[in-house]
């Protein structure tokens, strides 16, 4: 290569990587080497820390990073109730049986108490989602092998067989069907392949000193080697689950052995965050996080089964542990949308108990919903106490992270979050760099990731932080949280945000922090500042034309909060605070009083904001309060007031649109426009083209409107989307991006629109508003109703309230010219269902809060049947009053999980409910709210689940023209209103009614709902969302004609004599199962078998009684006793003796009026239903008495002999008892699963294996025979595993093993 060419390769730019410099932080190290993060600890809530990950092994100064590693999720807690003894084995080895059904071999370790605990853990439910992916690939090709081993093999016996047997008789035609089953049932195996993972058998004792834990990480069972952990803190062990998942774990033991917590990582973005605070690279310190001598604290608050969402309990415990481990500065880089600004029982506690108690500093993520305002989150750009920090992007990360064609001006990302919040706070406090290519886990199989939001400036902020306490404590200088957010905020580089947030610069906040370093000051206070006039608002934020278009007399009280507020220490500091205070407005359109005289009471006082002639758009400013005596210090509050004027609508215009032309971007550029959103709109169109572009420009727009206590979500709609042009100057082809989106009326609407920061090149675009309205009154009267709904997908329109069966609906279009063309379409059967059981209690050591408080939990449990599921369908669960609030929720947590009937966990779910899709079944869901107040728990033990199931096929009805329509039935076109053409300021009005166009789901109750939308637009104007969301109220069911008198004749009158005899006998007969005693069983039995010795009931009951007794011995000694299946045998038979087999065969062959039967009919056909279900029991029962006959006489017998018996009379008995039941089943039989295991008995007794196989493992991949058979579904799950190990099939036998325990756990999983 040319010498030139190598001399103009420049160096790569590392400092770019994790950026250092914008903030002085590395010169701050420069300057002072040693407070680089020494003596902090920095904890880290997210998903996890890897001690594994590079970077994060030691500090600077050489003692270990990662000191602390707690799971506050409960995402790997393992119960470990079981406590059990060792054995030795024949070779001496001690032993115990898992619980995953493996046998451990354990080690000579020192356990003086000899028992042991027992825990299994799915590794779905430890391992990070991307990880599950990858090794469930891996394993698949691995399986793989094995599984086409078995197909040649198969293949090759089949093809042996058919050489050997050229003309095979009718034996050997079974033989040839089995060969073929063997294929088939192959096939259908790998087909259903779903991985189950792997089975994690966990072994806790007490050593004597200390709770230790063994882990079978590879299923192998041995435990002889097995590297014995115990808390992390305590000796800092951590071991990888193995090479081809390189996730490294640790552990922590709980409540005296009962509970293992295996820590692992969530995902990979706590321990990139982790790296950008406090990475340390001894070999190359350009790597380095911001501070690498801090040490670190990870506090797992990404649960795993949930993918990484935090929850409440996981919030909540790590704000405890923040206090009991006393850390330095924490960092969450996390976060929610809120209703509910600085409110809800975590933001307390991290403001009263972890700020201002325990004085940690908290930095949070101020969001990546941008660049709309007001779209910060939770906790981070809400909350008082915590530093909300922003992302920004320098010149040096675009050159090493980004790989830009050309550089492009500073500044904060474009999807950053930005305030206020809605109650008027500034939001985000501080910016800083928002991304980074640095440290993630080992399991990602890389050494470093670029990972871009405020989730890596928070961090970075974090890292600044920890220098400057570094600093402090070195120094002895005293300090407190306010103090340090003051000394950052106020010393910050101005970046020209528009909200005068500044961008953080180290060695600034090191000098304002020195200068005040004597004694306590006036920084070391928060002052909380309120709106007491308007619901205690933390600024003045103004949106809607009414208040930003008059002057604005508005009261403000500001108010000294003191850390640690009510200690007795603080009152001495409380009587000195005094401060004199200039307050200055920093616009011409706010007035404030000159001075403020303030102390430890606070002071009210009056400020003007005169918006009247400002032009529509952002203005922001701000009243400043600087101590006098100290004004080099900065100020010590401010008043943010935050004016968005809107720009009304000309509604004299007949197009009601407004338009911008010539709007010009750049990069990363954001123009801002608001609209006051007419009166008569529900609905609008956003045109926007582009005038001049070459190459394509990413653009988002990013629309908004407000609502009190309601998360800027609701009302959000946001797009992102490229333009370009082909360059010809005619407008027609411009590039154009167009949407239509419902809006609120008379609410203010932000239009942003922002060139992504990282598209090249100038943009000149235009944009175009028009508004739309076609607005509904829904009523059940004839008459109509003064109530009107906007239709903004609020709340629901009920088209049958009262259940009339119509609804009359007032349309109007006050706008403009629209067409109205409505239907109504009914998808879901929403169904509320109260808890059939509730359970309070208190939790363990690990939910005690700060203040000596101990948690509860109310568990709400709730039974809920599916049925019309086929393949299956979507449920959504919910419980709205905890739905969608977290960080602003009034209790610590909420967790819903739902369980099939063999109490598997099938969904977990947290805030934001979700479908999960269901089969037909019973399912049970249980709920977990957890709060300090037992009085607020108590109050919620009857709080109804609302259950939403998605229809298979929507149900449609009909708007017609008029109630005599809806009355008359009409079907012509004539009748229905299909669409019309209103002109603005028209009415109409339309009838919803008539049939459902489909038949009313079954599970649907009077009461429930059959949810849906309707839509009113026409013209061919699609409206993203829905307008009018409408429930139709499930009417009183119509009365069953069936169950009707009829018109036949009636039964004659039994004498009352009769009748009463006839009462008793049935009440002796119902009491034979509630009898405790055996012996007065026996005696009322006998008696009523010699009074009623042909009453087929007596008999039925008595088979139920015999069939207890059988289950019971089945599950205690694995057989029924030759005297019971006798007893059973001779009961069946009388039972068939009673029953006419042919009458009740001919009479269910036959169709029956019950109409025109009358009663004798309908008792008739009950007599014949019940002699039917009675001889299905009776063969059922009897061919499980012949079987237990056969296997009694064949105890001790070899193996081989019982799978390949000589035939028998009582062999034979049984295959005509089966062939029997056969005949009054369903077709075909093997679909029924208690025939199914008497007939896959039998063939597996002739040596078909593989034809029993195929029939259990069709009946088994069934999910509806989950629930519904219940217990007959796992005995045929036992039977398809030990039929697979009996035909050879290992591999896929251990499948099942594996699979058995996650299927049917014994206990339902822990919240």
């Amino acid at each position: 290569m040319p010498s030139w060419s190598q001399q103009s390769v420049r160096d790569f730019p590392v400092n770019g990587l994790l950026p250092k410099e914008e903030t002085q932080s590395a010169a701050f190290v420069r300057a002072h080497p040693e407070y680089d993060g020494r003596g902090v600890t920095i904890a880290i809530l997210d998903t996890g820390v890897d001690p594994g990950a590079p970077g994060l092994e030691v500090t600077s100064d050489g003692r270990p990073k990662v000191i602390e590693l707690i799971d506050c999720t409960g995402s790997g807690d393992v119960p470990c109730t079981t406590v059990v003894e060792a054995t030795s084995d024949e070779n001496g080895k001690t032993t115990v049986t898992g619980l995953s059904g493996r046998k451990l071999t354990l080690g000579k370790w020192n356990n003086p108490t000899g028992k042991y605990r027992l825990g299994v853990k799915k590794s779905a439910e430890l391992f990070p989602k991307g990880l599950v992916d990858r090794l469930e690939k891996e394993r698949k090709r691995k399986f793989e092998v094995e599984h086409h081993q078995l197909v040649t093999q198969a293949q090759k016996e089949a093809s042996e067989f058919d050489k050997a047997n050229p003309s095979p008789n009718e034996e050997q035609q079974l033989v040839k069907a089995d060969h073929k089953a063997r294929f088939e049932t192959l096939r259908d195996l790998w087909k259903s392949y779903e991985d189950p993972g792997i089975l994690i058998d966990c072994v806790v004792f007490h050593d004597g000193t200390k709770w230790r834990a063994a882990i079978d990480i590879n299923e192998s069972g041995d435990l002889t080697n097995a590297q014995l952990l115990t808390n992390f803190a305590d000796e800092r062990q951590f071991v990888r689950f193995g090479d081809d998942s390189m996730l490294n774990f640790s552990v922590n033991i709980h409540d005296e052995g009962e509970t293992l917590s295996i820590v692992t990582v969530a995902g990979s973005h706590g321990t990139h965050v982790a790296a950008i605070a406090a990475a340390n690279y001894p070999d190359d310190p350009r790597l380095n996080g911001v501070a690498p001598g801090a040490q670190i604290v990870s506090l797992k608050i990404g649960d795993t089964r949930l993918g990484s969402m935090e929850t409440g309990s996981g919030l909540v415990r790590a704000a405890i542990e923040l206090v009991r481990l006393k850390i330095d500065v924490a960092n969450i880089s996390y976060g929610e949308a809120a209703a509910n600004p600085n409110y809800g029982r975590f933001i307390e506690l991290l403001r009263d108990e972890v700020v201002n108690k325990s004085g940690c500093v908290v930095l949070s993520s101020a969001g990546n919903a941008g660049p709309a305002l007001s779209t910060v989150g939770a906790p981070g750009g809400t909350s008082s106490g915590v530093i909300g920090v922003g992302a920004y992007v320098t010149r040096g990360m675009m050159d090493a992270e980004y790989a830009l064609l050309e550089s492009v001006t500073e500044r904060p990302y474009t999807w950053s979050s930005r305030g206020p919040t809605l109650d008027g706070d500034v939001g985000v406090d501080i910016f800083a760099p928002g991304a980074a290519i640095t440290s993630v886990p080992q399991y990602t199989i890389q050494n470093s990731q670029l990972m871009n939001g405020t989730s890596m400036s928070s961090p970075n902020c974090c890292g600044c932080v920890a220098l400057l306490i570094s600093g402090l404590k070195a120094e002895q200088i005293p300090y407190n949280p306010y103090r340090i957010k003051a000394a950052i905020v106020n010393t910050g580089k101005d970046i020209s945000d528009p909200m005068n947030v500044p961008f953080i610069q180290v060695e600034n906040a090191w000098q304002h922090l020195s200068e005040f370093r004597d004694g306590r000051t006036n920084f070391d206070v928060h002052y909380e500042v309120t709106l007491p006039e308007k619901y205690k608002y933390r600024g003045i934020y103004l949106r809607d034309l009414d208040e930003t278009s008059e002057l604005q007399t508005i009261q403000v009280h500001a108010q000294p909060v003191f850390p640690n507020a009510l200690a007795p220490s603080q009152n001495a500091l409380k009587l000195e605070m005094e401060a004199r205070l200039a307050l200055v407005p920093t616009q011409r359109w706010i007035s404030a009083p000159d001075y403020l005289h303030l102390n430890n009471g606070g002071r009210g006082f009056n400020v003007q904001v005169d918006p009247s002639n400002l032009p529509p758009g952002l203005h922001f400013g701000e009243i400043v309060a600087y101590e006098t005596a100290r004004k080099s210090g900065g100020p010590l509050f401010k008043v943010p007031v935050t004016v968005c004027k809107p720009q009304p609508v000309d509604l004299n215009s007949r197009d009601c649109y407004v338009k911008w032309d010539g709007v010009r971007f750049e990069p990363g550029a954001i123009e801002r426009r608001f609209i006051s959103v007419p009166a008569g709109a529900n609905f609008a169109e956003l045109i926007v083209r582009s005038e001049n572009r070459q190459a394509p420009a990413r653009f988002i727009v990013h629309m908004m409107q407000l609502q009190p206590q309601t998360r800027y979500v609701k009302f959000e709609k946001e797009y992102a989307f490229s333009l370009t042009s082909p360059g010809s100057g005619d407008r027609s082809e411009a590039s154009t991006y167009q949407k239509t989106f419902p809006v609120l009326p008379n609410v203010t609407l932000e239009v942003c629109l922002a060139q992504f920061w990282s598209s090249p090149g100038t943009t000149s675009v235009s944009i175009e508003l028009k508004f739309h309205g076609i607005l509904c009154s829904v009523s059940g009267s004839t008459s109509g109703g003064l109530g009107a709904s906007s239709g903004t997908g609020g709340d629901l329109v009920y088209l049958n309230s009262g259940n009339h069966g119509f609804a009359r609906v007032d349309v109007a279009t006050p706008l403009r010219k629209e067409e109205v063309a409505p239907t109504v379409s009914l998808d879901t059967l929403r169904r509320f269902i109260r808890p059939t059981d509730s359970q309070m209690s208190p939790l363990k050591s690990r939910d005690v809060l700060p203040d000596s408080r101990q948690l509860h939990q109310l568990v709400l449990t709730y039974s809920v049947k599916i049925t019309e599921a086929g393949a299956g369908v979507n449920v959504t669960p919910r419980v709205p009053r905890f739905n969608e609030v977290l960080y602003d929720a009034s209790v610590e947590s909420f967790v819903l999980i739902v369980f099939d009937a063999n109490k598997r966990s099938v969904s977990y779910q947290d805030i934001y409910p979700k479908a999960v899709k269901l089969a037909d079944g019973t399912y049970t869901i249980k709920v977990q709210i957890q709060a300090a107040s037992v009085d607020i728990l108590d109050k919620m033990t009857s709080a109804p689940l609302v259950l939403d199931v998605a229809l298979a096929k929507p149900l449609n009805l009909t708007a017609y023209k008029s109630i005599g329509d809806i009355a008359t039935g009409a079907a012509g076109d004539d009748a229905k209103f299909k669409k019309k053409i209103l002109r603005r300021g028209d009415r109409a009005v339309f009838w919803i009614g008539g049939e459902l166009s489909g038949a009313q789901p079954k599970d649907a109750k009077q009461g429930d709902l059959l949810v849906g939308k309707m839509e009113v637009v026409g013209g061919g104007k699609k409206v993203e969302g829905c307008l009018y969301p409408v429930a139709w109220i499930v009417p009183p069911p119509e009365a069953n004609k069936e169950e009707s008198e009829g018109t036949g004749p009636k039964e004659p009158p039994k004498d009352d004599t009769v009748l009463l005899k006839e009462a008793t006998r049935d009440l002796e007969i119902s009491w034979l199962k509630k009898m405790a005693k055996e012996e007065n069983k026996t005696a009322l039995l006998k008696r009523l078998e010699s009074e009623y010795a042909d009453h087929l009931p007596l008999y039925q009951a008595k088979l139920d009684s015999l069939a207890e007794k059988a289950e019971k011995a089945e599950k205690a000694d694995g057989r029924v006793s030759r005297e019971l299946a006798k007893e059973i045998i001779d009961t069946a038979d009388k039972i068939l003796s009673l029953v006419d087999l042919k009458e009740l065969a001919v009479y269910l062959g036959t169709k029956h009026d019950l109409v025109t039967g009358g009663e004798k009919e309908k008792n008739r056909k009950k007599e014949m239903d019940r002699q039917k279900e009675a001889i299905i029991a009776a063969y059922g029962w009897n061919g499980r008495a012949l079987k237990a006959t056969i296997e009694n006489a064949e105890v001790g017998k070899s193996a081989a002999a019982t799978l390949a018996p000589a035939p028998t009379a009582d062999m034979a008995l049984f295959d005509s008892t089966l062939s029997e039941l056969a005949k009054w089943i369903a077709d075909p039989p093997t679909t029924d699963g208690k025939y199914l295991l008497l007939w896959a008995w039998q063939q597996r007794r002739r040596g078909l294996h593989a034809t029993a196989l195929k029939a259990l493992n069709k009946f088994v991949g069934e999910v509806k025979n989950v629930g519904a058979e219940g217990e007959v579904w796992k005995k045929a799950v036992d039977m398809k595993r030990e039929v697979l190990a009996e035909i050879g099939w290992e591999v896929w036998s251990r499948y099942e093993e594996r699979w058995r325990v996650v299927k049917a756990p014994k206990e339902y999983a822990p919240f």
